[in-house]
């Protein structure tokens, strides 16, 4: 077994993103097949010209990391050869080869090059300095008006589109009222490849990853571009595959097949694309970070580019108490105690070692104390807002309902807006599930989207944790009980609830105040961003951040 790209020896070679060949011989004339697998992946079978000949294998590494051929040998009879090992060694995946950061001063009249050495002249319709898309380390983008003059332009390609390569930006568009595009190479009479908005075979606006020449192109489009709202693209050509592949904010949203790069010698376009009229389609809207690799980008890279950190924006340990509140961490909105409501201490003054006459009191949920609710009017709540909820954000608990609520239904968590109840998280007695429900508009009466906790039981007496996901980028919902996925839902918008967080209630249709609960809660957590699973099983571990 060779391979020219990634040989048998102790050298890292790059790397990830980047197809090897493997030449497999046999010196046995009797061999008609060979059986093989990557990494203990699944097994393929392929056979050789003629017996005893050589078969060529492609494969592209994923990750970094130590990897292993593995290949047998099968003759006439069906004889199987002992397996034969091949390891080799893969790097990171190289660097891009072009990339604009679109972070230039207000005022300038360029947008430097971050790599490749070609920076993009900006037409009058370009303003630098606005922001960049929210919980990210892209600080600053370029607007572009949607005029003639919305665009940026080099004077030279990025890579070369006939062969393996990959295109990111962050985007927002403001008008979606025709195709557009945020980044494109000229090709000879049209763009080699075009990132950005078109028009699906049912008349809707989707994001678009296109190349090919003229009455060939190939599109990959997927997805649902909201005006005013930053989303991450990702466009990339696997000439191996002969596929094109979008990924829209980390996720895959389309993957075509036929794809066939041409090769272009023309200028990489930022904000516009060269068409059958000339330059046009010109972006209405903010870009930033535009990266360019000669390489596939693959699915963890494509994931972790499009990340957004969740913030945090409240944490209430429900540890003590003063003046009718429990403080935030930080300094942030008290939450205030309604009704009997009050903040449960252990009695450390009674040690059993030192006086075997004394019983101990329950234990708090985490740390030194939690909240305690009778269900008959207490409830804890911010006066205001904790997070924007038009955007993606996270809310966290522990709960333990008492042994004997099973039969009323309760509210652990809510966030009221003027009309309705955005989200109202907590036990169903008709159903003895865990639940979150979702108003679609803050309008009284307005249609309900409800998580039910099917498979994860509610442990009466005991704690358990819950936390809801709104991840706007992926347009859905989330239930998490003890840390594991419960349910989850489609929600293409939200809207941004008015009222302040509150513990243990809900608004109830009549004006008033419904859902008490009886039991405890504790380590209360809201989010400005989406929670991964793995930050809201960390959460249910028991720590105090992620």
């Amino acid at each position: 077994m060779t391979s020219q790209e990634y040989p048998d020896d102790d050298t890292w070679r790059d790397g990830v993103g980047r197809y090897g060949t493997f030449t497999v011989d046999s010196t046995s004339d009797d061999t008609v097949s060979y059986v093989y697998n990557f990494l203990g992946g699944s097994q393929h079978t392929v056979r050789p010209d003629k017996p005893g000949g050589p078969v060529t294998l492609s494969w592209l590494p994923e990750s970094d990391g130590v990897k292993r051929l593995t290949v047998q040998s099968v003759d006439r009879a069906g004889n199987v050869s002992a397996p034969a090992n091949y390891d080799f060694l893969v790097s990171d995946g190289r660097a891009p080869v072009a990339a604009w950061k679109l972070a230039d001063a207000a005022g300038s009249g360029a947008a430097a090059a971050d790599a490749g050495g070609h920076s993009a002249t900006a037409g009058a319709g370009v303003t630098f300095g606005v922001p960049g898309p929210a919980r990210t380390s892209v600080t600053a983008a370029a607007e572009l008006d949607g005029s003639d003059a919305a665009y940026l332009a080099s004077d030279a390609p990025a890579v070369a589109t006939d062969r393996a390569f990959s295109v990111s930006a962050w985007v927002r568009p403001d008008s979606l009222d025709k195709d557009r595009a945020a980044a494109s190479q000229d090709g000879a009479s049209s763009a080699a490849f075009r990132l950005g908005t078109a028009t699906d075979g049912e008349g809707r606006r989707v994001w678009s990853f296109g190349l090919g020449a003229p009455g060939a192109v190939v599109r990959a489009e997927g997805g649902s571009p909201q005006e005013g709202e930053w989303a991450h693209l990702v466009g990339v050509y696997d000439p191996v595959a002969g596929t094109a592949r979008l990924y829209v904010n980390g996720t895959a949203v389309a993957t075509t097949e036929g794809a066939v790069g041409t090769a272009s010698s023309g200028a990489f376009q930022l904000g516009r694309a060269l068409g059958a009229d000339g330059q046009g389609e010109n972006w209405d809207g903010a870009v930033a970070d535009v990266q360019v690799w000669d390489r596939i980008v693959v699915a963890d890279e494509a994931a972790q580019q499009a990340r957004r950190k969740a913030v945090s924006q409240g944490y209430w340990a429900l540890d003590e108490s003063a003046g009718g509140s429990s403080p935030e961490r930080d300094g942030g909105p008290a939450l205030a105690l309604g009704g009997d409501a009050s903040v449960y201490r252990a009695d450390s003054s009674c040690d059993p070692t030192m006086d075997p006459d004394c019983v101990p009191g329950e234990e708090p949920i985490v740390g030194s104390g939690h909240l305690l609710l009778d269900g008959d009017g207490d409830y804890a709540a911010t006066q205001n807002p904790v997070v924007d909820t038009s955007d993606s954000f996270s809310l966290a608990a522990y709960v333990k309902l008492d042994e004997d609520a099973q039969d009323t239904s309760a509210t652990v968590y809510s966030l009221p807006g003027e009309h309705n109840t955005l989200v109202s998280v907590g036990y169903s007695a008709d159903t003895h599930r865990w639940q979150a429900t979702v108003a679609q508009s803050d309008e009284a009466g307005a249609p309900t989207t409800t998580l039910t906790a099917e498979g994860r039981s509610v442990s009466y007496g005991s704690a358990q944790h819950l936390a809801f996901v709104y991840d706007d980028e992926a347009d859905e919902i989330r239930l998490y009980v003890d840390g594991q996925p419960a349910a989850e839902a489609a929600l293409p918008d939200s809207w941004r609830a008015t009222g302040g967080l509150q513990i243990g209630r809900a608004p109830a249709q009549d004006g008033g105040w419904s859902g008490y609960l009886r039991g405890a809660v504790d380590e209360v957590h809201a989010y400005e961003g989406a929670l991964t699973p793995n930050q809201v099983l960390f959460l249910s571990s028991g720590q105090t951040d992620v």
